[in-house]
């Protein structure tokens, strides 16, 4: 079993579940409740727009997350090149939600160091 797999798949999950949780409490709620004379807000539809396309990639993270975890428990059910592509896509999209989220923040956030700390453990998971 491979720990660092695993580690991988626990931070994706809590990258996911707490955008997920803490996004919709903290930032769509407030937002969309207080939408004020803002058109865009105003309407039903650009409103569920707004919310899916923000959950958008904490689906893609928990997808991730999951495949890493059947990775780690059974490594025979990837080939060599599965595993590339695998950790080609799921470090670069881990590392770009990591890198867009430090950028939209500012600095260091939970969201962009557990991403990192998911992808840099994915790599060397695999690669190690």
């Amino acid at each position: 079993m491979n720990w660092l797999l695993i580690a991988s798949a626990l931070l994706g999950f809590g990258s996911a579940f707490g955008h997920i949780y803490l996004g919709e409490r903290f930032v769509l709620r407030p937002l969309l409740k207080a939408a004020g004379d803002n058109r865009v807000l105003k309407s039903a539809t650009s409103r569920s727009l707004l919310r899916w396309v923000w959950h958008l990639p904490s689906f893609a993270w928990a997808q991730i997350a999951a495949a890493t975890l059947w990775l780690a428990l059974t490594p025979s059910a990837f080939d060599a090149t599965a595993q590339a592509l695998f950790v080609y896509f799921g470090v670069g999209i881990y590392m770009t939600g990591a890198v867009f989220n430090a950028w939209a923040m500012r600095g260091p956030h939970v969201g962009n160091i557990l991403l990192t700390l998911a992808s840099l453990a994915l790599w060397f998971g695999v690669n190690g």
